[in-house]
């Protein structure tokens, strides 16, 4: 939930207050607070919540200026004239307009600290009940996630939405902030979260294995009526258990996700069986295969980073890590591992952990040559599953990417020495697991792989080839 400056926070402070005797009930100065969403969850009104944070930090602030706070209460509570207040507190009448924009500008510091305290506890509970992934400061995606908001808050369908893209390119972190937003909110009853990811990749120590993963559907309902249901009917049938969650999702509006759907049984069969759960509740899943062509659901593709976003990523994960000489870098630096890596924020987060043991143009040309552990490791969670489901045309024309980058049809057909037929269905398999991106209008489409995945193509699966 965004932060408001102070300025703006207290000019929203200043509103309420003259609201209090006549504020409307459908709106307020404060909804956009996780506080006010708290009040109102309790049962209260608009007005009344509203007027209950006010109260309260109107008796915090009496605790260390209760001059303050009289002279607050007296001019909006009390509706005294600024001659009555200056009168009863024997002071000058500019001194009454100088202590109230003391007050109100104190009230909003205090406001601030008070929903950054509770916003904090609230993930904290969200973050235990969930199990939810840490959070991570995120780049170049606030527009997507806004989006997304403004979507899941639009009546009406869509009820069903996929983020997608290859395995680091930063979908499971971008349903997590799009998780923790919404449950600051009261626009859902409560939200649930289940994963399927069998396996993530800690860029210190390769890839690792995720316990008490949800690999099937029975699973996945089991935690779902763990996380949202008020008592779980967890000895009962799969059948009466899937009745009672579908009987919970429709009663009130719901937010879950299922991350890493791919990693899960059949979950193609999967899908009909959540489009029965929705309306009113929402369904958000993250997948590395895309779901354009299932009917009814809204795909989102999270492109790679730009390179300002990436080499902002690159000085943030310097800084906190606490690596000097790469905060320190140069920008033709900076830029030369974005030349090998691309936007992959994963990627890019190895090469910041490496520069502590290793100088930069030795990690880059262990990930050009695919040398060292960690970068097979890497290499082997982005691309392993994703190469091996490719029939051998496929993997051809995936080959022939890089001597055609940003190429049409006819120059990929030339490249790839495969006549059109085959190259569309090869094409269909390739954006269907996100190793391809198609733009363009209707007219002429154009295709490009990521940065990443050229310095695979040119390394790493020469070897995989060999192994078949």
């Amino acid at each position: 939930m965004a932060q408001l400056s102070s300025p703006q926070l207290e000019d929203k402070i200043h509103e309420a207050l003259r609201q209090w005797h006549h504020g409307s009930t459908q709106s307020s100065p404060l909804g956009h607070l996780f506080l006010f969403q708290q009040n109102q969850r309790t049962g209260e009104n608009t007005h009344r919540a509203t007027n209950d944070i006010l109260l309260q930090l109107l008796d915090r602030l009496k605790a260390n200026q209760s001059q303050l706070a009289l002279l607050i209460r007296l001019r909006f509570l009390d509706q005294l004239a600024v001659t009555a207040v200056a009168n009863r507190l024997n002071i000058a009448e500019g001194t009454v307009y100088k202590y109230q924009k003391q007050a109100i500008s104190t009230l909003a510091e205090m406001l601030d600290q008070w929903e950054r305290q509770v916003q904090t506890e609230g993930y904290a509970k969200l973050e235990q009940r969930l199990h939810l992934p840490s959070e991570t400061e995120l780049f170049g995606v606030r527009a997507t996630l806004d989006k997304l908001l403004e979507l899941l808050a639009t009546p009406g369908p869509s009820w069903l939405f996929s983020l997608e893209g290859l395995g680091g390119i930063g979908k499971t972190a971008l349903a997590n902030a799009l998780v923790r937003e919404i449950a600051l909110s009261n626009q859902f009853k409560a939200v649930g979260w289940v994963s399927a990811k069998q396996t993530f990749f800690n860029p210190a120590v390769g890839v690792q294995v995720v316990e008490h993963a949800a690999l099937d559907v029975d699973s996945m309902i089991d935690q779902l009526l763990l996380q949202l249901h008020p008592e779980p009917p967890l000895t009962t049938s799969p059948k009466e258990k899937l009745t009672a969650l579908k009987i919970l999702l429709k009663s009130e509006p719901y937010f879950i996700v299922i991350d890493n759907l791919e990693s899960m049984t059949d979950y193609q069969a999967l899908l009909p069986a959540l489009h029965r759960l929705t309306n009113p509740s929402r369904i958000l899943l993250t997948s590395r295969n895309s779901l354009h062509q299932q009917p009814d659901v809204h795909c989102v593709t999270i492109k790679q980073l730009s390179k300002s976003n990436a080499l902002d990523l690159l000085h943030h994960e310097a800084e906190v890590r606490h690596i000097p000489k790469l905060a320190q870098a140069s920008l033709g630096q900076l830029e030369s591992i974005y030349d090998v890596v691309g936007g992959n924020p994963l990627a890019l987060k190895l090469v910041v952990g490496q520069t502590c043991i290793l100088p930069l143009p030795h990690i880059l040309e262990n990930l050009r040559q695919a040398q060292g552990k960690s970068i097979d490791a890497l290499y082997t969670y982005i691309y392993w599953q994703a190469w091996h489901a490719l029939d051998s045309v496929s993997r051809q024309v995936l080959l022939a990417m890089p001597l055609a980058q940003g190429g049409n049809l006819k120059q990929l057909s030339f490249v790839s020495k495969l006549d059109m037929e085959l190259l569309g269905e090869a094409l269909q398999q390739l954006i269907y697991r996100n190793l391809v991106e198609a733009s363009g209008g209707l007219e002429e489409m154009v295709y490009r792989i990521h940065r990443l995945t050229e310095t695979f193509l040119l390394t790493e699966v020469i070897r995989w080839q060999s192994e078949l």
